[in-house]
């Protein structure tokens, strides 16, 4: 029988092949368990694009809803899972998240909570497929913000009034919060609720809210104390052991082998950014006709992902450059994540002179950004797409096999902060001078 292929590159990674994140699973598992035994404690997930967000939200997600023999856990909780669409309000996240959490319970509870619900005219709409509809009271729409925060707060309590005999908490997860029409509002939202659920009693509710590196800021900016309501966990690129784990852990599921070079490579290759190492892993995957992926087929794949990678806006803003002396900055300083380099540094070594007229255009359409001193590319995400991409069309890398001869040293320890430690290695192999201007 043909097994699917076990990578993900275009959906969250499935619980149970999620491996690595211990150090963030435990401030996850923390949370959740001071909250079953009412201490409320609320998670805010931050992190780049590609980077596993969503994925870690629904391994939460999976812990919280049942007991777990393996993490040694019996959590219980009902969950809600609710995605923001670009523009939309709060108003949309007290309906999304009370509609969820609703639909997630049993029919009968669910019927009764939405009895209790009816009481209370709420300024937001709840949809319960199968069990009933609350809709908007028409009667003082100007009341919405004022009302928001005490009709959300109070619909939780309800719920959890109702269902306390069957879970032991309430897990509201909000992602993608950066697509709110505007931060109005928003951190006094968090600030007021929470503290609202702990003054009344109701400390087995906790709010879980993922995002984009700048919604702490975003959410400081509409009060300066919601902040403090939460508790961090920012996701960095994962560790080359993280990698290889999860390369080894979905082609055994798939019946499949991966040779420890190929695994080396896409490891390498996909920066620690769980995105490309799934396309980077899908494609391998589909290349291979023997059921022992080599890197052969890693190499034969590398193109198909590029391809892929193009797709992403990355592609765009690449080509809207080649040709031009921009390309030059951007090739450069894709080596240079970790290390912003000075204007004078740029003009000096790539022989460009009056640098500002192109670096100033270049942060105007977010390619570039400005970092301390120095300057570098707008995410480490684009660094890496930008060094796979000159690499691979580079006359050196169409066998992967001086990419995949590192020191044992360099197996053991987590990718690169920059990926020029992978460029340094093809350059001393291969006397490549560089990428392709």
């Amino acid at each position: 029988m043909l097994l699917p292929n076990p990578f993900t590159p275009n959906a969250p990674m499935v619980p149970q092949y999620f491996a690595g994140r211990i150090e963030e699973v435990v401030k996850i598992q923390a949370a959740l368990n001071q909250t079953r035994h009412s201490k409320s404690q609320h998670i805010l997930l931050t992190g780049e694009r590609g980077i596993g967000k969503t994925s870690l939200a629904l391994y939460a997600r999976y812990i919280a809803e049942s007991p777990n023999t393996v993490l040694d856990t019996d959590f219980k909780y009902a969950t809600a899972y609710y995605t923001v669409e670009r523009d939309q309000t709060l108003v949309d996240v007290c309906r999304g998240l009370t509609s969820r959490l609703l639909s997630s319970i049993d029919q009968s509870l669910a019927r009764v909570c939405v009895d209790k619900l009816k009481n209370l005219k709420l300024h937001f709409a709840v949809n319960v497929p199968g069990i009933g509809e609350l809709k908007v009271d028409p009667e003082k729409p100007p009341e919405v913000k004022a009302r928001l925060y005490a009709d959300f707060e109070k619909a939780i309590e309800e719920a959890w009034d109702q269902i306390k005999g069957e879970y032991n908490g309430i897990l509201l997860i909000l992602d993608e919060i950066h697509n709110l029409r505007s931060f109005d509002g928003a951190g006094s939202f968090f600030k007021v609720v929470s503290e609202a659920w702990a003054v009344d009693g109701y400390r087995n509710v906790m709010f879980a809210v993922i995002g984009l590196p700048n919604v702490p800021v975003e959410i400081s900016k509409d009060d300066p104390s919601a902040p403090r309501v939460f508790s961090y966990v920012e996701l960095q690129r994962m560790t080359n052991g993280e990698c290889l784990d999860i390369l080894h852990r979905c082609t055994e599921s798939a019946g499949k082998k991966i040779e420890a070079d190929a695994a080396q490579s896409i490891a390498t290759w996909s920066g620690g950014f769980p995105y490309f190492l799934h396309q980077l892993g899908y494609d391998a995957f589909e290349k291979d006709n023997d059921g022992v992926i080599g890197t052969e087929d890693v190499s034969m794949g590398l193109r198909a992902s590029l391809v892929q990678f193009e797709r992403m806006f990355f592609g765009e803003l690449y080509k809207s450059i080649e040709g031009q002396q921009k390309q030059k900055i951007v090739d450069f300083l894709a080596n240079s994540y970790a290390n912003p380099r000075a204007a004078g540094e740029l003009s000096k070594t790539l022989k460009i002179k009056n640098v500002h007229q192109y670096l100033k255009p270049l942060e105007k359409d977010g390619i570039v950004e400005k970092f301390k001193s120095g300057y570098r590319l707008s995410s480490e995400l684009l660094s890496v797409y930008v060094f796979a991409r000159t690499t691979a069309d580079s006359p050196a890398t169409g066998s992967f096999e001086s990419v995949t001869k590192y020191p044992s040293s360099t197996r053991d320890s987590e990718p690169s902060p920059d990926p020029a430690g992978l460029k340094k290695n093809i350059k001393s192999e291969t006397g490549e001078k560089g990428p392709r201007k």
